[in-house]
This record gives C-alpha cells, structure tokens and sequence, in this order.
C-alpha cells in the first residue's frame, strides 16, 4: 500500500504555497494595464495559421471539464477508486475556483482588452483570469503525478503546456490568464494529495 514520504508531503506543500503565491501575483497583474511584453507573446500563438487548429484543439480538451469525469473513470476502471475520487475532486474544485474567482478580478477576454485578435470557437462568459482550462489541466496533472509511470507523465507535462497555448491560439486568453489558471490547478492538486495523504504509487490498490 502506498505511504506518505516527508518528501512527497514537502512537495506538496510547497506546491500549495507557489500556487497560491502566483496565483495572487499574477492576479494583482492582471488587474493592471495591459503590457506589450504580454500582447507579443498573446499574439506569437494567436496569430499561427488556421491548419493547426485541429491538433491543438485536441490537446486543449484535456483542460475541459468534460475531461474530469472521462479520466475518473478511466481511474474506475483500472481499479484505482482513490485515484478516481482524486481527479474528480481536484479537477472539479479547479473548475468552480475559476469561474469564482474570474468575478473577482473581473479581467475581460484578449478581444475586449486588444484589438486585431483571431478568434477561433465561441466562449462561455466575458471573463478571463484565470483560465478554467489551464486550472483543470493543471490541476489533474499534479493529482495524477505520484501514481502513474514516467511515460504518463511526460504525456500529461506535454498536454499541460499545450492546454495554455492553445487557449491563447483560439484567442481566449492572454497570458497572465494562463499563468493564474496553473497556479490556481497547483494549489488546488497540491491541496488534495495533502488531503487524500497517499502520494505513492497505488499499484496494489483495488
């Protein structure tokens, strides 16, 4: 059975705390005017061309809501129902904490704050910090991280850094939103491996 090691417990601690820590940073940002070094990277992505929207539109599902009861099960079904729960309340959690906190700092999306912005799909709401998306990847990553192999996680670190740019390839989100979404996903992963207590791997659970 899996054991909580001090390293483990350290890692999360420190992942809570970072998280937290970014996230009020870049919020305090964001709230500010807008900076060029933000649009250049914004646009570096934004304005790639339309023939990559299909694979990056993949990718970027990983941060959708949608994703959190489809990896749960997922979890089900390979008999890990602690790691199932996990995904479940980490990935949820991230979700409402960002919708939540978007009416605090109440930042609009890249097409209310710049001009010339390519907009690819419809969005739901007119706010944009943090990212829902960046918050739920992120957030089912660090969950994930402790009981899965190293090929599995070189996977979800590829999508987790895909789910962020392709939020600013679809022209819903600047960078600062990204960056707050990660931090929000952080914490709120860290929160729950340090709730859950179990950071090693579950082979033997059933």
């Amino acid at each position: 059975m899996g054991t909580v090691t001090p390293g483990s417990r350290g890692r999360d601690l420190a992942g809570l705390a970072i998280g937290l820590g970014i996230l009020a940073g870049s919020a305090v940002l964001a709230r500010r005017a807008r900076s060029a070094t933000e649009i250049d990277l914004f646009r570096s992505a934004n304005t790639l061309p339309n023939q990559a929207f299909p694979p990056i539109w993949a990718a970027m599902q990983y941060g959708t809501f949608g994703a959190v009861p489809v990896l749960s099960a997922v979890a089900v079904v390979a008999r890990r129902p602690r790691l199932a729960a996990a995904i479940a309340v980490g990935g949820t959690a991230a979700w409402v904490t960002a919708k939540a906190a978007k009416r605090v700092v109440a930042r609009g999306r890249p097409a209310s704050i710049i001009g010339e912005v390519q907009q690819r799909g419809a969005e739901e709401g007119d706010q944009g910090f943090p990212s829902g998306h960046a918050a739920v990847s992120t957030a089912m990553t660090v969950v994930m991280w402790p009981e899965i192999s190293p090929t599995s996680r070189l996977t979800l670190t590829a999508l987790t850094g895909l789910v962020p740019f392709g939020r600013m390839y679809v022209g819903a989100h600047l960078p600062l939103d990204l960056v707050g979404g990660s931090a929000l996903g952080l914490a709120l992963g860290s929160a729950v491996n340090l709730v859950r207590g179990r950071n090693a791997p579950l082979a033997d659970e059933t």
